[in-house]
């Protein structure tokens, strides 16, 4: 009509246009991953259900097997922008915890939802690993990057004089790769089908007892976190 201004939508610019097409191919890749497995799912495939041509696919991601570990990038970060893990607010807010107890309970959180997002990929990881060497090398380096994160989370523990007597930090970070581990995640949540907050709550209080030399539980340890009301009022 005449007089009414005209609104126009701005359109996405080429940037956000393929950022917008990379993120619908990792996601049409992972749905296929998950229902098909690694070896049954194909480029061809992929490409279809994102709707974009086969090479712009190989062209994004050059094989299949890069391809799965930016799905597993993506899918444990939660984005598909991800900052490194000591970038992370919570990963900050955890090495500057003053109380030990805060330390594993924000670890406890944080870590177990990453295996929550990607326990659905480790079958087609593992199918991957087994058949493309540089899957494998991935792989491994995840596992020992891993490590690396949780021995910062035990030097954090035992500079604030937590470690229990006899246990240094190496030691302790064994035990904390095991029991926070995709295993026992694995054997609780995924077959014996724990609730997540459950299987939190266990394993908050597991560290606790395998870690620290106080058995008296820090009320604010766990606060606004999803296990709190799960945590017993005393450690075992």
């Amino acid at each position: 009509m005449r007089g009414m201004a005209t609104v126009k939508t701005a359109k996405p610019s080429r940037a956000e246009r393929a950022r917008q097409t990379r993120r619908r191919m990792l996601d049409r890749a992972k749905e296929l991953f998950i229902a098909q497995g690694y070896a049954a799912t194909t480029m061809e495939q992929i490409a279809a259900a994102a709707g974009v041509a086969v090479q712009t696919v190989y062209y994004t991601f050059k094989t299949k097997g890069q391809l799965l570990t930016e799905v597993v990038e993506v899918t444990a970060a939660g984005d598909d922008d991800p900052l490194p893990p000591s970038s992370r607010a919570w990963m900050r807010e955890m090495l500057a915890s003053s109380s030990a107890q805060r330390v594993l309970a924000l670890g406890v959180e944080n870590g177990t939802a990453i295996y929550d997002r990607v326990a659905v990929l480790w079958p087609a990881v593992g199918a991957a690993a087994a058949a493309d060497p540089s899957v494998d090398v991935y792989w491994r380096d995840v596992l020992a990057h891993r490590r690396s994160g949780q021995r910062g989370m035990v030097a954090r523990v035992a500079e604030l004089g937590g470690l229990r007597p006899g246990l240094d930090v190496e030691r302790a970070t064994d035990l904390v790769v095991v029991l926070v581990g995709p295993d026992v995640y694995r054997g609780l949540v995924q077959e014996a089908r724990w609730p997540l907050p459950a299987y939190k709550a266990w394993l908050f209080t597991t560290l606790l007892q395998q870690l620290l030399d106080s058995r008296e539980l820090d009320p604010n340890a766990a606060d606004e976190l999803s296990f709190a009301e799960l945590v017993p009022p005393m450690i075992p």
